[in-house]
């Protein structure tokens, strides 16, 4: 049995897969939410993959983390993919493929710059000065996959005040990265974003994004004949497998889906997302351009989901459920867990109070313009080295 642990929100993409392209394998991957994770006593064995590591609190990190430590001493019936204790999430990533010369552009937590004269004066050194950069830079949400806050922000004046207007509007700054521009055009003057899946060890290519803008989602996309030819080359020839191997064994990840792109024919990593969004669910997408862009990569899109299925076949541990280990979470960490579930509902209040404020009349325009008043005190707090 597979036991896929992730995210009450999360979930709706690996169920979606179950009950469509999936559905074949659904009686070997059982989905296992963190927060019943905390509530078990046992943990059957098998084959356990924790996904969207990324979005864990401090708290359920550490949960995933005992977890695993549990299993592996429950011996050879027992295998981890992405054990909590040692994957690289993105800025750890990046740092790590940049020194290891895989990338050239740099990430920061935006807590690291610094904007006054001081620089490395409190002696960490992470912290560095804004004016130190390669610029462009961007400002995006360091652990999520939702694209950029910002635009291409060429110098320390720019950043500051871009960051100080996304802090304004409730995001906080730890939560936040700022990543050098890496410009990956091509001769066509269009970017590229390759995507390619790990799988406990099977690399299975499955996009190629196109499109004129340097931040590639799926409005932006070029979706004609010429494209999907492109899509299905790379699928079957797989040119950047190597490669694809290194990234994944540098990040310590054994499941999730890479997305890079390349520079003079040479790959740079963007990241790597420990729960992508599987799709093959039973509903069709409504929008014409991408139901005749899929009919399309068809074939190319059958082949993926066949070596997606068996991959998890020969990743499902034999054995019987009755095999167990205890889970014994100590008291000091169902404390944590407590505590990060009251903050957890604190936080849904508070938010869907403020929608509720922008829905009413003029509401929008109350909370812009407390965010536009906000926004030049925290670049004076920035600027001032706070």
């Amino acid at each position: 049995m597979i036991f896929f642990v992730v995210t009450e929100d999360g979930s709706r993409s690996v169920r979606t897969y179950l009950s469509g392209r999936g559905s074949v394998i659904a009686d070997r991957l059982r989905v296992v939410l963190y927060s019943e994770l905390a509530r078990v006593d046992r943990l059957p064995l098998g084959t356990w993959v924790f996904a969207e590591l990324d979005r864990l609190d401090t708290a359920y990190r550490d949960l995933a983390s005992f977890a695993a430590e549990r299993l592996e001493e429950a011996g050879p019936g027992a295998r981890v993919l992405n054990d909590p204790r040692t994957v690289r999430l993105r800025l750890e990533l990046l740092r790590a493929a940049h020194e290891a010369g895989v990338n050239e552009h740099r990430a920061y937590a935006a807590t690291d710059l610094r904007f006054d004269a001081r620089g490395r004066a409190n002696g960490d050194a992470r912290t560095v000065r804004a004016d130190s950069l390669r610029y462009p830079v961007f400002i995006r949400h360091a652990n999520d996959h939702r694209g950029s806050l910002s635009e291409l922000l060429d110098s320390p004046r720019r950043l500051v005040t871009a960051l100080s207007s996304v802090v304004a509007s409730g995001t906080r700054r730890h939560e936040l990265a700022v990543v050098e521009f890496c410009d990956t055009r091509g001769e066509d003057g269009l970017y590229r974003k390759y995507a390619a899946y790990n799988v406990g060890g099977r690399v299975l290519p499955n996009t190629v994004d196109c499109g004129p803008e340097w931040m590639l989602k799926w409005g932006g996309r070029i979706l004609d004949r010429e494209r999907a030819d492109e899509e299905m080359r790379y699928c079957e020839t797989n040119p950047h497998d190597a490669w694809i191997r290194e990234v994944f064994s540098l990040a310590r990840i054994d499941y999730g889906r890479v997305d890079y792109s390349l520079v003079g024919g040479v790959p740079r990593l963007w990241e790597i997302n420990t729960h992508p969004w599987i799709g093959g669910g039973p509903t069709p997408p409504n929008d014409p351009k991408i139901v005749t862009y899929r009919k399309l990569v068809a074939p190319t899109l059958a082949t993926f989901f066949e070596g997606f299925r068996d991959a998890w076949v020969a990743l499902d541990a034999p054995g019987s459920e009755r095999e167990s280990v205890a889970m014994d979470v100590p008291n000091t960490l169902r404390q944590a867990l407590a505590r990060s579930e009251k903050q957890q509902r604190s936080a849904e209040r508070l938010n869907g109070l403020l929608d509720f404020v922008e829905r009413q009349r003029g509401g929008y325009r109350m909370t812009h313009a407390v965010r536009r008043a906000l926004a030049p005190i925290i670049a004076a707090r920035l600027r001032a080295g706070a």
